[in-house]
């Protein structure tokens, strides 16, 4: 908290307030239910953390649709011909609730635009189904997070909102002909771009590494070297022994997942190209896949779209270098490093 406020008052960000969440159940995504809930704003835009508009995004609240209606929703990859949460014709949550099947895309809360006072029986509902004690949502796997809970209060009191009709495009980078998306890209009202949701390879602001037991490593060498040192002697090093080896072995930075970029920054580029739903196709044509894209791209890395481009012709392709944001996420990559080297900072100053 002190750094955001060192932040707030250094880089002349004006009249920022702080308020201290004193809920302890106001975790994981409960905390954006909660902060929208005790927003001081009337009228807001509420973003995830790994959610960045392409430009100044102020014009929403002067949209014909948010007037209208005080709400606008953006759609997520799955729809009920291809959801991988299980929202269709025949889930249980339109019983459990009540309300009729809404054939229509799911919800992604990356983004929310609200107008608090227009809507506060609706916050109801929605911070009632995040908080409600039983947590039948997740215990039946009927909702995934809070992603959907704001479209269901919604239809639940038949009140209007206008969600984007706009499928989610994919921002992804392609190595050897191998396209793996890691980034829900989504529009404005016209179909423009204006938000990327690194929500699969989110920045660090450091280099990640592979995962390795250190601490069996630091045994094994301990063990060896007391052999070599003693072969006749003791067998089992000393605690002091093992120390001494996993100071040496965290020395050394472990191997990156991803290849060191040219620009020195930790963050791997993952924006190279842009795959977007054409217009005026069915809904039934938007299938978006999930799948691995080993081994270009590590196992680990959950990969959305299509990994052979071109092989869906209801998508197209573009390069973002061709795209006006296209030295969005470099000077993203610089901030992330930056904000990590202030933290290590402050952890390290006395």
């Amino acid at each position: 908290m002190k750094t955001l406020q060192d932040l707030a008052r250094v880089d002349g960000m004006g009249d920022i307030s702080f308020h201290e969440v004193t809920d302890f159940h106001a975790t994981g995504f409960r905390a954006k239910v909660h902060a929208i809930y005790n927003s001081h704003f009337d009228r807001l835009l509420f973003l995830d953390a790994d959610n960045v508009p392409v430009r100044d995004p102020t014009f929403l609240f002067d949209l014909k649709e948010f007037k209208d209606t005080g709400a606008v929703f953006w759609p997520d990859f799955w729809h009920p011909l291809n959801s991988i949460f299980n929202i269709h014709s025949q889930s249980l949550i339109w019983e459990l609730l009540d309300i009729p099947f809404a054939n229509m895309f799911e919800q992604e809360s990356g983004q929310l635009l609200v107008d608090r006072r227009k809507h506060a029986a609706r916050l109801e509902f929605v911070r009632h189904y995040a908080f409600q004690r039983s947590d039948i949502f997740d215990r039946m796997k009927l909702v995934h997070g809070d992603k959907d809970l704001f479209r269901f209060a919604w239809l639940k009191q038949l009140s209007p909102f206008y969600m984007i009709r706009y499928p989610p495009a994919v921002a992804g980078k392609v190595i050897n002909e191998s396209f793996c998306g890691m980034t829900m890209v989504q529009h404005d009202s016209e179909g423009n771009v204006l938000f990327l949701h690194r929500n699969s390879n989110k920045l660090s602001g450091v280099a990640r590494r592979a995962d390795s037991d250190n601490m069996a490593e630091a045994v094994r060498r301990a063990t060896a070297k007391l052999a070599s040192k003693n072969p006749g002697g003791r067998k089992t090093p000393k605690f002091k022994e093992v120390q001494a080896e996993l100071k040496a072995i965290e020395a050394v930075p472990g191997k990156t997942l991803e290849a060191p970029e040219l620009d020195g920054f930790p963050d791997p580029v993952i924006w190279t190209h842009l795959v977007s739903f054409k217009r005026a196709t069915r809904r039934a044509h938007y299938v978006i896949e999930t799948y691995n894209a080993d081994p270009e791209f590590s196992k680990e890395q959950n990969c959305y779209g299509q990994r052979e481009l071109g092989k869906n012709p209801n998508f197209y392709v573009q390069k973002v270098a061709d795209l006006s944001f296209s030295g969005l996420e470099t000077e993203l990559r610089r901030y992330a490093m930056e904000a990590a080297n202030r933290r290590q900072e402050k952890l390290s100053s006395p």
